[in-house]
């Protein structure tokens, strides 16, 4: 573990079930949002020479686009092993997170998650969300918090109550703390009263570190290889987020050096919005009529997305099969998604020709609504089908978008179906 420095050290308590499970879906809320912030960055990035870079600087963007992807990646499996986590102790998985931009208090003031392209500031701000445990280090510029507050409770309560923490491994030391607490309290049995079948496995879900959680042992492993992959680790491991980031700042300032103009990002904007926003609240209205449709069916992609991979995880829902066609479906849309938002850094934001848009990730508040088990796949079905008869109707007036990405959702929607009628 580091060793403490002025950054503050508090333990985050844990005397209750409930409230580790609070502390849970913040992680899995922060763990979303960071894979949201890096993809955002990610899809920003200039991909030709015909957009004002070298040949140098082009390969050096294209080896940060495979670097963030991983980075995405291992975050996505970090939310995945986050919800492992949760269901082994009785708790539904959690999906849900807050619309971007992240109100204040909502997560510590050393915690910001904004949506913003790979600026040298942006970087800076992934170093600063992924260094070590007790490393002190300033807030980049632009992402200072609006307000500087506390959230540490004044007295244990029976109602969850949010908690304070310097850094994301901060967090996980509380939560590693009340699992080995709870444990000793109630007793392993007790606390790990979650079915073992509804964890997310490599056989429903392959990704690089997922860890199925069924006891103390492996809930303290999974800690360990979110910590270990980057999350404010408590190693500066040479392939941790935090490593691999300032790798690539420290490459991003030799460019600069060389060509202080160098921009390896579209002009696209910071914090998009899909509704117009009420009073001074920050961000930038999508309101080019075109690429208002492009980020609708963007966001409707991402929705079912969400919602097949609740569906998939959970209480054992049904079949491993069935589990696993919307776990696999849920993958296919992550390529839609992607494909989409990088349409939109090519698209408008409002009348004038830049900046550009961006993808914002919105979720209605119905968005993880499940259907009822019987009905379940065949709503999901329908939704796919609504999404590719959208996207076939914009397809034929907007140049750059895919016709074969609704064929992705027909296939979906097929895929999902063929389970449910052999059940």
């Amino acid at each position: 573990m580091s060793t403490p420095t002025s950054t503050d050290q508090h333990d985050v308590r844990v005397n209750d079930r409930e409230q580790l499970i609070y502390l849970l879906t913040e992680a899995a809320e922060i763990e979303h949002g960071l894979m949201c912030a890096y993809l955002y960055a990610l899809w920003s990035l200039r991909q030709s020479l015909d957009e004002a870079v070298t040949p140098a600087q082009l390969e050096a963007i294209g080896r940060w686009r495979k670097e963030i992807r991983s980075v995405a990646m291992e975050e996505m499996a970090h939310l995945a092993t986050v919800n492992n986590l949760l269901m082994s102790i009785g708790s539904p998985p959690h999906f849900r997170r807050q619309n971007f931009p992240v109100p204040a208090g909502y997560h510590p003031a050393s915690v910001v998650v904004r949506l913003a392209p790979l600026t040298r500031d942006t970087l800076a701000h992934f170093v600063y969300l992924e260094r070590p445990e007790g490393m002190e280090m300033a807030q980049a510029r632009g992402f200072e918090s609006p307000a500087d507050y506390r959230r540490r409770p004044y007295a244990t309560r029976l109602t969850p109550t949010a908690e304070d923490f310097d850094t994301v491994g901060h967090l996980y030391r509380g939560i590693q703390q009340g699992f080995e607490t709870l444990s000793g309290r109630l007793g392993e049995t007790a606390l790990f009263a979650g079915s073992p079948d509804a964890q997310l496995g490599r056989d429903i879900m392959d990704l690089p570190g997922l860890v199925a959680v069924t006891d103390l042992r492996s809930a303290i492993q999974a800690i360990e290889v979110i910590i270990e992959q980057g999350e404010g680790g408590r190693r500066d491991a040479e392939e941790s987020h935090f490593a691999r980031f300032v790798a690539m700042a420290a490459e991003y300032d030799a460019f600069l050096r060389d060509d202080p103009a160098f921009m390896p990002h579209r002009s696209i904007v910071s914090d998009p919005l899909m509704f117009a926003p009420i009073g001074d609240m920050p961000g930038t209205y999508i309101d080019a009529p075109a690429t208002a449709r492009v980020l609708d069916l963007a966001n409707a992609s991402y929705g079912l997305m969400l919602r097949l991979l609740a569906s998939g995880s959970g209480i054992a829902q049904g079949s491993t099969a069935g589990r696993r066609a919307e776990i696999d479906s849920a993958v296919s849309l992550m390529h839609v998604v992607h494909a989409l938002s990088v349409l939109l850094t090519t698209l408008p934001a409002g009348a004038a020709p830049t900046p550009c848009a961006g993808m914002n990730f919105h979720l209605p508040r119905s968005s993880l609504a499940l259907p009822q088990r019987e009905a379940g796949t065949a709503l999901l079905a329908e939704r796919a089908n609504e999404i590719a008869l959208a996207l076939e109707a914009l397809a034929a007036s907007q140049p750059g978008l895919d016709p074969a990405l609704a064929a992705t959702l027909r296939t979906v929607a097929a895929a999902l179906l063929e389970p449910a009628a052999s059940r």
